[in-house]
C-alpha cells in the first residue's frame, strides 16, 4: 500500500510540474499571453481612430459630391482655372533666411 501511495503521488507531482512548466515556460505562456493582450488593446485603439477618419472622409466625399462650391474650389486651387473675366494670381513660396545685422 505504502509503495502505490508514493507511486501515484510522484506520478501526480510529475504531472504538476509538466503542467506547470508548460504554463509559465512554454509556447502559450502566460507573458505571451499578457503580451497579445496588451497589443490587442493597441489595435483597437487604432481600429477606433481609423473609423473615427473613415467616417470623416465619407462625409467630405459626400458633400463634395452633392455640392458645386466643393467642385468649383478644387477647380480654382488644384487645377488654376478661373472665370473668363478673372485674373490668375500666384504667389511663390520663397525660402528666406534670417539675415542678422551685422
Amino acid at each position: 500500500m505504502n509503495k502505490i501511495y508514493y507511486l501515484v503521488l510522484a506520478v501526480l507531482i510529475l504531472i504538476i510540474v509538466f503542467l506547470s512548466k508548460s504554463i509559465f515556460f512554454g509556447e502559450n505562456n502566460y507573458s505571451k499571453r499578457a503580451k497579445l493582450i496588451e497589443e490587442n488593446k493597441m489595435q483597437k485603439i487604432m481600429n477606433e481612430e481609423l473609423q473615427k477618419h473613415n467616417e470623416i472622409l465619407e462625409f467630405e466625399i459626400k458633400n463634395a459630391q452633392n455640392s458645386n462650391d466643393h467642385i468649383e474650389n478644387f477647380a480654382r486651387e488644384k487645377l488654376n482655372l478661373t472665370y473668363e473675366k478673372e485674373e490668375f494670381i500666384s504667389f511663390k513660396q520663397e525660402n528666406n533666411k534670417d539675415v542678422k545685422d551685422e
